[in-house]
């Protein structure tokens, strides 16, 4: 049985630790690196990490888009997204990028830029060239153009919703969250919330949540009834696949997430047992997805409060 139990990464914490490397090039080795860099941990077929640079990485594909958040200075993405020459985007920081799965990209940085990043390890090529195709051609897939998004951007344009509950409207909620692009099989959202969401549980794979602003609790149901884990600003947490969820916060936050589609959510108001106050007895996991059933009433469904979704959980109504 898989582990129902989050990763928490006190992101802030573990960038302290790092050191800018400078003259960053495609030959550089890992070890010539080592301090600039760090494995925060696994998500979904992937890795979390984060670095510190400047210079010239080289160039690489992932087989899965790879999502890119710069945190503090200044990135150029360089991009094969089509059959002209390598096209270039600037990030500088509070700017995301996702690149496409397939697209051969590398980063350039004069000044120095602070990263961190969900990816799954592809090819690469160890040679300063100014288009990765003169040097392997056959293994070239251009997948379009990525999507930039300037977070701190829209961010700005919400405001803060107070007095959320598990049964708030999307109406209600108009302008405390925006959906910001497609990434894999789901999406990146962000959202400013005080008070307490409704359970939901993501279907296709976990989930990866970014605390940007604030504090708040996470739940989420193990195998012996809710665990509680608090998160501040600077703190990614990464929800199991069909982990029945939920973030609820005093004083206010503001999140990111990467959500798979699709998932199941509850406005169920049960505060110790999870979703339907159901026991563990009464609860099965279908499968390698760990999605907590109901032999009474499979899913919940038909339950008040139950709906299933084929959007995130902060989408879904």
């Amino acid at each position: 049985m898989e582990s129902r139990t989050p990763s928490i990464i006190d992101l802030n914490a573990e960038l302290a630790k790092l050191t800018m490397f400078r003259g960053l090039t495609p030959q550089t080795t890992r070890a010539e690196r080592r301090g600039s860099g760090t494995q925060l941990g696994p998500y979904r077929d992937g890795i979390l990490i984060a670095g510190k640079s400047a210079g010239t990485s080289h160039w690489e594909t992932h087989p899965e888009d790879e999502l890119v958040h710069v945190l503090e200075g200044r990135k150029t993405l360089e991009i094969v997204c089509d059959d002209g020459p390598p096209k270039s985007f600037v990030l500088r920081g509070g700017m995301m990028a996702v690149v496409p799965q397939g697209a051969w990209h590398r980063f350039r940085s004069a000044e120095g830029g602070t990263t961190w990043s969900a990816t799954l390890p592809g090819d690469h090529i160890e040679l300063d060239v100014d288009d990765p195709r003169t040097v392997e051609p056959r293994k070239v897939i251009a997948s379009g153009t990525p999507s930039i998004v300037d977070l701190d951007a829209e961010l700005a344009k919400l405001t803060m919703f107070r007095g959320r509950t598990p049964q708030s409207t999307m109406a209600e909620r108009k302008g405390s969250a925006a959906r910001l692009a497609s990434y894999r099989d789901g999406g990146l959202s962000i959202t400013k919330f005080a008070g307490k969401g409704h359970w939901e549980a993501h279907l296709a794979g976990d989930e990866l949540i970014h605390v940007l602003d604030g504090a708040a609790t996470l739940e989420i149901l193990g195998e012996n009834g809710p665990q509680s884990f608090a998160l501040r600003a600077g703190m990614i947490a990464v929800n199991p696949q069909g982990a029945w969820h939920r973030f609820h916060s005093s004083e206010g936050v503001t999140l990111m997430a990467a959500t798979p589609f699709p998932s199941e959510v509850s406005s169920a108001m049960s505060t110790t047992r999870g979703p339907w106050r159901v026991s563990p007895r009464e609860q099965w996991h279908n499968g390698r997805t760990g999605i907590i059933r109901n032999e009474k009433d499979v899913g919940g469904r038909g339950k008040p409060g139950y709906r299933a979704s084929t959007m995130g959980g902060e989408y879904a109504e």
